[in-house]
């Protein structure tokens, strides 16, 4: 299948490490890498599959947490394009399209299934089947875990007075962006805890946190966020669509002096887990 998240950003080094970047954030303000209930329900030696892995960060976080130094960590996305070139022995990246029937090999093969922030690259129409895709990579009793973030509701707010600190061209750039991915952004945070019931997983459960739970993140969140959002507005831009490279230049600016004095921006994270029935 196409690669739908190449459509909207940019797969190259820049974007991997904004990608480590927001990893890194949300993990701190969901506040543990792996679930205490799912990490507590693992064997000393598990094998865990990241889906989606991007640039493998998940599980060098697992492996450098040395929760697990004995664990089998295999990551896969459709594109290789941002795999690191060197890894640790006990990590591996793949190519497997997690929107295609998984191959058998791969049936009943790990304890911990991991996927987070896929919302760019998945259609409504797509996630139940993908849910039941990476349910059958499960051992019984295994686990699947997955984050999304609630961006449909997500607020840019100023932290100072009115007068001294504006949002309007955060705000502004974002309702752009939330416009061209409604679709999908109304989809996964949303969905995913029925998708695993119906993929037959048990013990289905939802966590919540907001994005800024740590306030001291909240500057560095922001950047992150605006880096995508300008990131796509530049692909339409050599395309000779929406804003002009001067247009873009001065809404950097200004977005940059708005950050500096304040704007911050907010949404939901959910971290929906599941375990495959004995």
């Amino acid at each position: 299948m196409p690669d739908i998240y190449a459509e909207k950003l940019t797969r190259t080094a820049a974007e991997g490490r904004r990608l480590n970047g927001q990893f890194d954030l949300l993990t701190r303000n969901i506040g543990y890498l792996i679930h205490p209930r799912v990490a507590t329900a693992l064997p000393p030696s598990p094998r865990i599959a990241d889906i989606g892995t991007g640039t493998g960060r998940f599980l060098q976080c697992v492996q450098e947490s040395g929760a697990f130094p004995n664990a089998t960590l295999d990551g896969y996305d459709i594109s290789a394009s941002m795999y690191p070139q060197s890894l640790p022995e006990n990590i591996s990246l793949k190519v497997l399209d997690m929107k295609e029937p998984v191959p058998e090999e791969l049936h009943g093969v790990y304890d911990l299934v991991h996927a987070r922030l896929l919302v760019a690259a998945v259609l409504p129409t797509e996630w139940t089947a993908i849910v039941r895709n990476l349910t059958k990579l499960l051992k019984p009793g295994g686990w699947l875990q997955w984050e999304e973030c609630d961006f449909i509701s997500s607020k840019f707010l100023r932290s100072g007075a009115l007068e001294s600190s504006p949002t309007d061209t955060v705000v502004a750039l974002s309702d752009k962006w939330r416009e061209e991915l409604r679709d999908r952004f109304q989809c996964g945070w949303s969905t995913l805890a029925g998708d695993m019931r119906a993929a037959g997983l048990d013990s289905v459960d939802r966590d919540c946190v907001s994005s800024d739970r740590l306030p001291e993140t909240r500057k560095e969140t922001v950047e992150n966020a605006m880096t995508a959002i300008f990131s796509w507005l530049h692909v339409l831009a050599s395309k000779g669509v929406g804003m002009t490279n001067e247009e873009l230049d001065l809404a950097e600016k200004r977005a940059s002096e708005e950050i500096e004095a304040g704007a911050y921006v907010r949404y939901e994270v959910y971290i929906v887990t599941g375990k495959k029935i004995l």
